[in-house]
């Protein structure tokens, strides 16, 4: 087998221009079905975190009829959370 490195090199190239295409459909179906990413006031993160501490992470926020809901997520389990003052965070449901 007599293969030279820039031949090698060249084989290579063509092989990843082919596989391309493939993983970036594999990449867009992946983002298109995750959950979209919004802002969250920095402040409601960290009374968040503060309350249930680390290694959770906001994914959403809304406000109506004076509470604060959010969707927090905690390896994997996701869960919606719901304060009237913005200190003392209850578990509302799992998600």
């Amino acid at each position: 087998m007599n293969v030279k490195r820039r031949d090698f090199f060249k084989g290579c190239a063509a092989g990843c221009v082919l596989l391309l295409p493939g993983m970036a459909s594999a990449a867009k179906g992946w983002n298109a079905s995750s959950m979209p990413v919004s802002k969250t006031d920095p402040y409601i993160k960290k009374s968040i975190k503060a309350s249930f501490g680390g290694g959770f992470s906001v994914q959403t926020h809304t406000r109506s009829n004076g509470l604060t809901y959010a969707d927090i997520e905690h390896f994997g389990t996701r869960y919606r959370v719901a304060s009237a003052n913005l200190l003392d965070w209850k578990i509302v449901s799992p998600l």
